[in-house]
């Protein structure tokens, strides 16, 4: 033992100087401005800025089908689940590397049936004999340079970010499902717009046939009237093959078949109408919530491990191990006093001559340890990019919106009023058809300016990080059971 610790002085004494350990609890930030979020956007929809953000924030389009729609996600959804698994099989490597804390002891047995050869037995011993050993070894690894402890570290920092990437799925899932019901929803709206618009348009086509036929009218009017008819039937297919590809991709972020959805998702119903404000917290609360912010920071607190357990690799590793058990060639002896056999095996390894080898290790890590604290600084650039992008492009289509909302009202007002001055003889034929050809195009317009500004709020939500609050641990705890429970019948 005195051996021993004069090895381990000397070895301090010659490798540690100017080679530190890094802080495991490091946690960089980019400066960022506390009113950051209120200075990105003075809109009336941001006015709560400061309230609390919503957890369940789909809940605020007040559209129960929607809701439904989620949480089958949250059971069913297959990325989720792969999520899930993935999180568990990190938090075993946890339990399992914790357990390096303690003694490694294994039970051991054998029964050897050996013959010597005739030239060196013993004459008139038996050549040919039976050895019985058993035995309970054990293996430790000491903690006196951190080796051990970084190792748990650096799993628990794996763990962390496998929790990340699951909050990060789930965000992500939410806002998809979010995203393909509103597009399915303005796409039936857009369908209804064409359908109801070549209704008219039909009514139109036959009136003007009839007037053509009563010497009122020309073929001219008549050819008009079905290319503007054919135009607007034109545009059915596209909007069906949108819906049905919608309903398949809800299918399967729901976890089903594609085809199998329920009637309260089929039939037709209005986009759900937005909330009258959001509330975005505080910028520090956001960074701190989003998922890709706190995977990118465990990740590196993984380096961070990794770079410390390299300079562990500078001083010697100390390890103890025994054995205690028992070993006879006659198994009537085994067990007794004379078989018992022990044996104690301290031991010691260092990297003593090949020293440049490990310095050059540590600096590979330093190294990458830098590059990683970049990238948590370039993800969170990347978050503040996201929300400040997403409520300026939220704002502008509001702005969009009311102005085709009064385009819309305009040329409704416009197309009835050509109407009624085409049915009195007043106007020309391809003046209503210029006004019902406008209405047409104004209503179209305004329906994908309301789908884009739903999108547009769901991606400032999925900006903002939330939804996964939701789901604790044992939440996932139980869902990883049923998923092993549904594997196993």
């Amino acid at each position: 033992m005195k051996n021993l610790t004069l090895i381990t002085v000397l070895s301090l004494i010659l490798v540690s100087c100017g080679i530190t350990k890094r802080d495991f609890e490091v946690n960089p930030k980019t400066e960022v401005d506390e009113n950051y979020l209120e200075n990105v956007t003075d809109h009336a929809a941001f006015e709560e800025s400061q309230g609390q953000i919503v957890t369940e924030w789909w809940s605020e389009f007040n559209d129960p089908v929607l809701d439904t729609l989620i949480q089958k996600a949250q059971r069913h959804n297959l990325d989720i689940n792969a999520a899930i698994a993935n999180f568990h099989a990190s938090r075993a490597v946890l339990k399992g590397t914790k357990l390096d804390r303690l003694p490694t002891v294994t039970a051991n047995g054998n029964v050897t049936r050996t013959r010597l050869g005739e030239n060196i037995f013993v004459p008139g011993a038996n050549p040919t004999f039976t050895t019985y050993n058993g035995s309970f070894d054990a293996f430790w690894e000491t903690d006196v340079f951190g080796r051990v402890s970084n190792r748990i570290k650096g799993a628990y920092a794996s763990q962390q970010s496998a929790l990340a990437d699951v909050q990060g799925v789930y965000v992500s899932i939410f806002a998809e499902v979010a995203r393909n019901y509103m597009e399915f929803r303005g796409a039936q709206y857009q369908l209804d717009i064409a359908q109801r618009n070549l209704s008219g348009q039909q009514a139109t086509y036959d009136l003007t046939v009839r007037l053509k036929d009563a010497g009122t009218s020309n073929s001219l009017d008549v050819s008009r009237a079905l290319a503007q008819l054919e135009n607007t039937r034109a545009t059915i297919p596209p909007l069906k093959a949108r819906i049905a590809a919608l309903k398949n991709s809800l299918s399967v972020l729901i976890g089903e078949v594609p085809g199998n959805l329920d009637g309260t998702v089929i039939n037709k119903k209005p986009l759900p109408s937005l909330p009258l404000s959001v509330s975005l917290g505080n910028i520090t609360d956001l960074l701190r919530r989003r998922p890709d912010v706190k995977q990118v920071e465990a990740q590196l607190q993984e380096q961070i491990a990794r770079y410390n357990l390299s300079v562990a690799e500078l001083y010697p590793n100390i390890q103890f191990g025994g054995s205690i058990g028992f070993s006879a060639v006659d198994f009537s002896n085994f067990g007794s006093n004379p078989s018992f056999t022990w044996s104690i095996i301290p031991n010691v390894s260092w990297a003593a001559f090949n020293l440049g080898r490990v310095k050059q290790q540590i600096n590979q890590n330093d190294a990458l340890t830098l590059a990683a604290l970049q990238y948590y600084e370039k993800t969170v650039l990347e978050a503040l990019e996201e929300i400040s992008t997403a409520m300026t492009n939220y704002t502008n289509e509001l702005e969009r919106r009311e102005t085709l909302r009064k385009s819309s009202i305009a040329s409704a007002e416009a197309a009835g009023i050509a109407k009624r001055r085409f049915n009195a003889g007043l106007d020309s034929f391809i003046d209503y058809l210029s006004a019902d050809n406008t209405l047409l195009l104004a209503e179209n317009q305004l329906a994908i300016s309301e789908i884009a500004s739903a999108t547009s709020l769901i991606a400032i939500y999925k900006a903002l990080g939330g939804g996964w609050e939701i789901i604790s641990e044992e939440k996932l705890d139980k869902q990883f059971k049923s998923m092993k429970l549904a594997e196993s019948k």
